[in-house]
C-alpha cells in the first residue's frame, strides 16, 4: 500500500511538472487555451469564412456566400471551453441577401470554427419589438 501511495504521489508531482513545463511561464490557462485553439492571423479570416459558408450551406441547403464583421476584436474565453468569437454575418445567394444576423463561433485546434449559435436579424427585431425598419424607432421618445 505504501508503494502505491508513493507511486501515485510521484505521478502527480511529475504530471504537474509536465503541465507546468508545457505552458510558458506567466501564461494563464485561458491564454494558453486561446493560443492552442485560435487560428494564426494569416489563416483566421479564410478559415472563418470557409466554416461560416459551410454551416449556412448545410443549414439552408443553398449555395451561399457569407460576409462577416467581428463584433469584438479578440476572443472570449470562459474556463476551459473553446475560445468564442462573435460576428455579424450577411448571407447571400447569387448576390441576393437572404439573411443576416449575429453568430457565435468556437475556435477549435487552430484548424476550424464551429458555429454554436445564430440569431437572425428578424428574430432580434421580433424579440426586441423593433419592427421591420430600425429607423422607425429613431427619434421616438419612450413613454
Amino acid at each position: 500500500m505504501t508503494k502505491l501511495l508513493i507511486a501515485i504521489s510521484l505521478l502527480l508531482i511529475i504530471g504537474g511538472s509536465v503541465v507546468a513545463l508545457a505552458r510558458p511561464q506567466g501564461e494563464s490557462i485561458a491564454e494558453s487555451h486561446i493560443r492552442a485553439n485560435v487560428p494564426d492571423e494569416k489563416d483566421f479570416d479564410k478559415f472563418l469564412k470557409r466554416d461560416l459558408e459551410q454551416y449556412f450551406k448545410d443549414t439552408l441547403q443553398k449555395t451561399v456566400t457569407v460576409e462577416f464583421e467581428l463584433l469584438r476584436k479578440g476572443p472570449t474565453q470562459t474556463g476551459i471551453a473553446y475560445p468564442k468569437f462573435y460576428a455579424w454575418v450577411t448571407i447571400r445567394e447569387g448576390g441576393k441577401l437572404i439573411d443576416q444576423g449575429a453568430v457565435r463561433v468556437a475556435a477549435v485546434e487552430k484548424k476550424h470554427f464551429d458555429v454554436t449559435d445564430f440569431v437572425s436579424e428578424a428574430d432580434i427585431r421580433d424579440t426586441f419589438g423593433l419592427g421591420s425598419n430600425i429607423s422607425q424607432t429613431r427619434g421616438r421618445q419612450n413613454p
